[in-house]
């Protein structure tokens, strides 16, 4: 039940991110997204591309913003709260922090947004 909790207040958190009031300035919105880089930068750059183009370094792991594009923002944040599962036995089982998974997705966001 907890979880449930926390994934609709993640859920209201990215349903308000993606829906902020013009009056606030997006210097806020690019510090969060800075952050969300930082994160995937540590914690997936290592095979993952997270940038807006480019390869990634481990040929069979897609671009962070591939796999943006294939959930839907419900589904991508239950999946980084929860320990994004992969069928690569390799790749390492990360539980992101609420804060953490707000930021990722305010950057992959911003770089769907750029296209």
């Amino acid at each position: 039940m907890a979880a449930r909790f926390v994934g609709q207040a993640l859920s209201l958190s990215i349903g308000l991110l993606l829906c902020l009031p013009a009056h606030i300035e997006a210097a806020d919105l690019s510090k969060v997204a800075k952050q969300g880089k930082m994160v995937l930068q540590e914690k997936c750059g290592r095979c993952h591309a997270i940038e807006a183009v480019g390869k990634s370094p481990l040929k069979e792991a897609p671009p962070m913003r591939d796999i943006y594009a294939r959930f839907n923002p419900r589904e991508l944040q239950a999946e980084l709260s929860e320990g994004m599962v992969s069928k690569h036995r390799e790749m390492p089982q990360i539980e992101f922090s609420d804060e953490d998974v707000h930021a990722i997705l305010a950057y992959l966001y911003a770089l769907a947004v750029k296209k």
